[in-house]
């Protein structure tokens, strides 16, 4: 494993998935942002701190590892939210009673997820063990409801794909206030790539960093305008390249 590389702030890790799944699996904060996340960090001081505070920060997005190679002249170890996840979800300890707690962005989510586990990873996730998260808004997201039932059920992993932004805030604020050190994998649409809830993503596509293309493919009108928002990261690495942007 090498040394982190720092962009914009931010400590990207630098390894292989397994490498990245041994340091998971011991706990902390665990994100993968996105390029269109990213661009938002001048404007998103929450999101930036939440980013910075994480234990494993994955380089996720394409874009960026390109715009760092093009000025170094060599390449990354990309790590992307999806292959993380996908590799994490083979670790036997996952599918002991009480190990888990899931959050999702609504019952159908929900629903779907726990009956791919079952059916795929013969993961059996109980009904207490499951968490429809509200809508979070801007700014700070705080979630006390949740962090009474993570500290009631002490889970050794807890799975936040609520959508980058808020996981990532709401990933950082429990970590802050947990008393224990739970993994907290904040890997968002990740597990909809891989229950087929979202679009499903060759392997060859994720290392070719062709994830987002296959999205918007699936859904034009909700993904191509929020990818091309990405790209105000080519004017934001530009100017502030391993600094934290500001304002």
């Amino acid at each position: 494993m090498n040394a982190p590389v720092r962009i914009l702030g931010l400590d990207f890790f630098q390894g292989t998935a397994m490498e990245a799944v041994h340091i998971a699996r011991n706990g902390g904060l665990i994100v993968a942002p996105s390029g269109p996340g990213l661009a938002t960090l001048p404007d998103d001081e929450v999101y930036q701190k939440s980013l910075a505070s994480a234990d494993v920060c994955l380089l996720d997005s394409g874009l960026l590892a390109w715009l760092w190679e093009l000025r170094h002249h060599r390449k990354l170890s990309r790590l992307s939210g999806y292959y993380f996840l996908e590799e994490f979800l083979k670790i036997s300890e996952i599918a002991q009673p009480g190990a888990s707690l899931w959050i999702a962005p609504n019952t159908e989510a929900a629903t779907h997820t726990r009956q791919w586990l079952e059916r795929e990873k013969n993961i059996i996730v109980p009904p207490e063990a499951w968490y429809v998260a509200p809508q979070y808004g801007a700014g700070v997201v705080a979630d006390e409801a949740l962090l009474n039932l993570i500290r009631g059920q002490q889970p050794r992993f807890v799975f936040i794909g609520v959508g980058g932004g808020p996981q990532e805030k709401l990933g950082g604020w429990l970590k802050a206030r947990l008393d224990y050190q739970p993994a907290i994998l904040c890997t968002g649409a990740a597990i909809g790539f891989l229950t087929g809830e979202q679009a499903r993503i060759p392997h060859w596509a994720d290392r070719a960093r062709l994830g987002w293309f296959f999205r918007c493919l699936q859904n034009p009108r909700k993904f191509v305008p929020r990818y091309w928002q990405a790209r105000k990261l080519v004017s934001l690495y530009r100017r502030w390249g391993e600094e934290a942007p500001r304002k």
